[in-house]
């Protein structure tokens, strides 16, 4: 089990002493925190595939990182706004979506590439920064968008090999349809894993269609004061078989308590 920091903020050029920032979180604090990786491009962060990029070569540049890199996990999230989605085909949105990874992974090298998860996100089907009032993206689409993702990946970055996840609006009957494709590994939670119990369904229904395959699960808390403690979770998902890969992604006010307990 892995510890993640849900996002961290960047300076653009400004010249400034990069800690003289009240308020903000650098990568610096994260990693002395004790960190064991990054999620980038969360919809309800609102980031520009400019902004990402700009994130991800500041991450793979890092000297404490590169001393690391080999067990540093960086996790990128990828998709479309509702714009780029309403009226358009399946294919024309999957087409948008590797563009972005175009957008997102420029300038980025190949070795330079080591841990790494990719998430199919779009802006527009995750609770909180989407459109609630709006059925969830179809397990067709989400099928389609990953392909195409991984298909970017295949060619541009032969000798990597990411996991391939799909972050948005989850449930246990969802989560068999989405996994039984052969490309997707995983989820990113958020509300889905609010509880132990609602992120253990979500588990459960994982393995029912990749029995003893690799299954990758980040809870991406998003409450700093959660209904069970975080003992409960490490308590619970510590239990499951191998092929479980959780990472929690805890608030940054609770980053330190949830390493201690990791440890």
């Amino acid at each position: 089990m892995k510890l993640l920091a849900q996002n961290f903020d960047i300076y653009l050029g400004d010249g400034l002493d990069p800690y003289a920032r009240t308020g903000s979180i650098n990568l610096d604090h994260l990693l002395h925190s004790g960190i064991d990786g990054i999620i980038l491009g969360h919809s309800e962060v609102g980031d520009s595939p400019d902004v990402i990029n700009q994130k991800l070569h500041t991450v793979f540049n890092h000297k404490k990182i590169l001393e690391r890199r080999e067990s540093f996990t960086t996790v990128v999230l990828v998709g479309e706004i509702w714009e780029e989605f309403e009226g358009k085909t399946s294919e024309k949105v999957a087409n948008i979506v590797e563009n972005h990874c175009k957008e997102l992974f420029s300038g980025v090298k190949e070795d330079q590439l080591t841990k790494l998860i990719l998430g199919y996100e779009p802006k527009w089907g995750s609770r909180g920064s989407g459109r609630d009032d709006m059925p969830p993206p179809q397990p067709d689409l989400i099928s389609l968008c990953i392909r195409k993702v991984k298909e970017f990946f295949q060619v541009n970055y032969k000798n990597t090999f990411p996991h391939y996840i799909y972050g948005g609006r989850s449930t246990p009957e969802r989560t068999e349809k989405i996994l039984h494709d052969s490309n997707v590994n995983g989820l990113i939670l958020g509300s889905a894993c609010n509880t132990v119990q609602k992120t253990l369904s979500i588990i459960d229904a994982m393995k029912k269609v990749k029995e003893n395959q690799v299954k990758v699960t980040i809870c991406n808390f998003k409450a700093y004061n959660l209904s069970d403690s975080y003992e409960k979770y490490v308590e619970a998902l510590g239990k499951l078989s191998p092929d479980n890969v959780i990472y929690l992604a805890p608030s940054y006010t609770d980053l330190k308590e949830v390493k201690s307990i990791l440890l």
